[in-house]
């Protein structure tokens, strides 16, 4: 009987140890938190990606959906294969519909190669204030601690956003805020000041290291709001990342930054720099130039062997 035991587990840890077979919990995304209003969703999640759909990447797809099943957003979105990264947006409005009945769903769908739905990986609830009652404590929960503090450096008026029409409203000076997010050009800050929603202010009326903000996201995984570099075909191999490393849209620091790879992030290369001085790799579905010398290669893939593209 013992020796029936030991070979069912030598057997399990054999079949676990296999090549390219995914762990149960790279299966499945941990859903950190779920926030939704009638206008807008904030959630954060890290997955792994793990079914080689196509090219060494995993295609799966975010929905926000209400009581009633309606479709409110949706997004497509591809990540390496093996490779863990953390989602994390804050007042993302839906594209598609308003919410007309609680509890309002955040799902991450698996897909395959050609966008179709194979099941549900994740799932997480919650319910809207403005369709039913929830605490405030945890309705902002999830808005404060990616953000950062500052004071009002005199009284400050309200929008609903940037360059648009004041509501009416002020924030009287010395008052501490938190700010969550900045416009491209710096000149505006969204603060939390209570409510539903996030209110913008003028950067100048605020003395805060706006730096430290983010930009307000379109999509749930942001390096996506950008054009990358033109792919010229299939990935030779992977490469590592060393360190967060910036990603630009041309072979030179000088060119527009489109993104960053992070620190241990596993990306596909496709080419070299005619002096060998960048690489082109695809990060999140966009696709850019990173500094070679800031990266490992991967399964004695070399450097002198990719063909030049840019």
């Amino acid at each position: 009987m013992r020796k029936a035991v030991l070979f069912v587990m030598a057997a399990a840890l054999a079949l676990a140890m296999l090549p390219g077979a995914p762990s149960a919990a790279a299966n499945v995304p941990l859903i950190e938190r779920f926030h939704a209003t009638c206008s807008h969703f904030s959630v954060k999640f890290t997955m792994q990606g793990y079914t080689n759909d196509a090219n060494g990447f995993d295609r799966v797809r975010y929905e926000v959906r209400d009581g009633l099943g309606t479709l409110l957003y949706s997004e497509d979105s591809v990540r390496m294969v093996n490779a863990v990264e953390t989602a994390n947006v804050v007042n993302l409005p839906y594209t598609l519909a308003t919410p007309a009945q609680n509890p309002i769903t955040f799902r991450i769908l698996d897909t395959d190669f050609m966008a179709r739905t194979v099941g549900v990986l994740a799932e997480l609830r919650a319910d809207s204030a403005c369709l039913a009652p929830i605490s405030r404590a945890d309705y902002f929960a999830s808005l404060l601690p990616q953000g950062v503090k500052g004071f009002t450096r005199t009284e400050t008026a309200l929008y609903g956003t940037p360059n648009g029409a004041p509501i009416g409203l002020s924030l009287a000076a010395g008052r501490e805020f938190t700010g969550i997010y900045r416009t491209a050009d710096g000149t505006w800050v969204a603060l939390y000041v209570g409510g539903e929603n996030l209110v913008w202010v003028r950067a100048d009326d605020m003395d805060m290291p706006i730096n430290g903000l983010l930009h307000e996201p379109t999509r749930i995984d942001r390096s996506q709001q950008v054009t990358g570099a033109v792919i010229p075909g299939l990935p030779l191999g992977s490469v590592t990342a060393r360190f967060t490393v910036n990603m630009r849209a041309a072979p030179t620091t000088a060119s527009a930054r489109i993104g960053r790879v992070p620190w241990r992030a596993t990306v596909a290369v496709y080419g070299r720099s005619a002096n060998s001085g960048w690489i082109l790799v695809n990060y999140n579905g966009v696709a850019g130039w990173v500094a070679a010398r800031f990266f490992t290669f991967n399964d004695g893939l070399r450097l002198a062997s990719l063909p030049i593209v840019g």
